[in-house]
């Protein structure tokens, strides 16, 4: 039996280049042109672009977080960065690359080398990096502290 999960949300226009992300039982947000194409763009409005990343690091996130806990991996704190790179692709602008850079607190020296194999499995199977076309690269610093 295969398995299938379903995700939906509504959108709407606003004017122009701004539509609202409207998802049942959130609060509903616009989303804009991103300035570097639209000098316009109300900068408080998040645009696709830095939604795109924000999966990514997102989701890497609270894998992270699930997969430390199979491998008994205790942490303190994690944060990551995240950087995507457009360029010109075949059709237009790409993200041709996203990086992130993880900085995991781990209390034990047995700890650091757990969350050494949880974040590389955590990357390996991140549901939405896994979806995109662009490679996804992940530097993971594991500090005692």
């Amino acid at each position: 039996m295969t398995e299938e999960h379903r995700y939906k949300l509504d959108s709407s226009w606003v004017r122009e280049k701004i539509v609202t992300i409207d998802i049942d039982g959130k609060p509903t947000f616009e989303v804009a042109t991103p300035s570097d194409f639209w000098p316009e763009s109300p900068k408080q409005i998040i645009s696709p672009e830095e939604l795109f990343l924000a999966s990514a690091v997102s989701c890497y996130g609270v894998s992270l977080s699930g997969v430390a806990k199979r491998f008994h991996a205790e942490f303190s704190d994690f944060s990551i960065k995240g950087e995507g790179t457009l360029a010109k692709g075949d059709f237009g602008w790409e993200f041709n690359q996203i990086t992130m850079v993880a900085k995991i607190v781990v209390p034990t020296e047995k700890d650091r080398k757990r969350m050494e194999k949880a974040a590389q499995r955590a990357h390996a199977y991140c549901v939405v990096t896994n979806s995109m076309k662009c490679p996804v690269h992940l530097e993971a610093e594991i500090v005692l502290g």
